[in-house]
C-alpha cells in the first residue's frame, strides 16, 4: 500500500472528477492521500475530506506568494480553528521565483519563521514549500531548531539535500521523478528511512496532462529502480515513514 503524501485536491484542474480520482487511487494500491489547502478558502478541501473520510486528511498552511500580515494572521485563526481535523501545517515556506521583491523576501522570512514556531507550539507536522530559496529555507529551519519537518518536493542540490538528511529532516520524491533529473537525484541521495512521496497533483505528472494519486505507484516503481531495491520496500518504508509524520495510524481505521 502507498500513501500520496502531498497533493492538491481542491484545483481547479480536478473540477467534479474527484470520485473517479478517488476510485483511481484505491484501484492502485494507494491507501491515503493527504491534500493540502494553502489558501484562506478551505471549504472545497473540507468537503473532499468530509465525502471520503478515513482516506482522505488535509494539512493547512499558506502558499508563500499569498504571505501578508493579513493572511498570515487568518491563517492562524483558521489551523487553530481546525487543529483537531488537520494532520499538518503546511505548505509554508519561502518562494523566491515567483517572489522576485527583496522586502517581501524578508516578509516571508519572518512569516516562515512564525510558522516553525507555531507548528512546535501546537506539537503538529509542518510541510515546508522552497522554490529558489533552498539555502535560506534550510538556514531558518536550522535557526529555529524546527523539527517534523516534510521538505515538499525538493528540487535543491545534493549538498542542501544533505544538510536536510542531517537533520533528520524528511524529503518527499514528486511523481516527476519519472522525467526530471533533479527529482531522480534527490531519490539516489535520499535514504528511505527518510523519504516520502508525493504527486503534487494535479501538477508534477510523469507524463503529459494532470496529474493524480494514483500515479504513486509509477513513480515508487521508478525509485525502486534508482536504488536498486524492490518496489515492496519502496512501498513499505515510505508508507511507514507518512503514517508516521502524519500520525496516521490514529486517524486510519485498521
Amino acid at each position: 500500500m502507498l500513501i500520496d503524501s502531498h497533493c492538491h485536491l481542491d484545483a481547479e484542474w480536478f473540477g467534479n472528477d474527484i470520485p473517479n480520482v478517488v476510485q483511481n487511487a484505491k484501484n492502485n494500491g494507494i491507501e491515503a492521500i493527504v491534500t493540502s489547502s494553502i489558501t484562506l478558502d478551505i471549504q472545497q478541501t473540507k468537503s473532499i475530506v468530509d465525502n471520503y473520510p478515513n482516506f482522505t486528511f488535509w494539512a493547512l498552511g499558506l502558499h508563500p506568494p499569498s504571505v501578508n500580515s493579513q493572511t498570515v494572521q487568518a491563517i492562524t485563526i483558521l489551523i487553530q480553528k481546525h487543529k483537531a481535523e488537520i494532520v499538518a501545517i503546511g505548505e509554508v515556506g519561502l518562494d523566491y521565483h515567483w517572489v522576485k521583491e527583496e522586502k517581501l523576501w524578508e516578509q516571508q522570512k519572518e512569516a516562515f519563521r512564525f510558522f516553525i514556531n507555531f507548528a512546535r507550539r501546537l506539537e503538529m507536522p509542518m510541510i515546508v514549500h522552497t522554490r529558489e530559496a533552498e539555502t535560506d529555507s534550510i538556514n531558518i529551519l536550522e535557526e529555529e531548531s524546527a523539527e517534523n519537518v516534510l521538505m515538499h518536493c525538493f528540487s535543491g542540490t545534493e549538498i542542501e539535500a544533505k544538510r536536510i538528511i542531517h537533520n533528520k529532516w524528511l524529503i518527499s520524491i514528486p511523481t516527476s521523478v519519472a522525467n526530471r533529473k533533479v527529482h531522480q537525484m534527490m531519490a539516489r541521495v535520499v535514504p528511505l528511512d527518510l523519504m516520502l512521496l508525493e504527486t503534487d497533483a494535479p501538477y508534477l505528472a510523469p507524463n503529459k496532462g494532470r496529474n493524480e494519486s494514483a500515479n504513486i505507484k509509477l513513480s515508487a516503481h521508478q525509485i525502486a529502480e534508482i536504488k536498486s531495491t524492490s518496489f515492496k520496500e519502496v512501498a513499505q518504508k515510505t508508507t511507514k515513514n507518512a503514517r508516521k509524520f502524519y500520525h496516521l495510524d490514529e486517524r486510519i481505521k485498521k
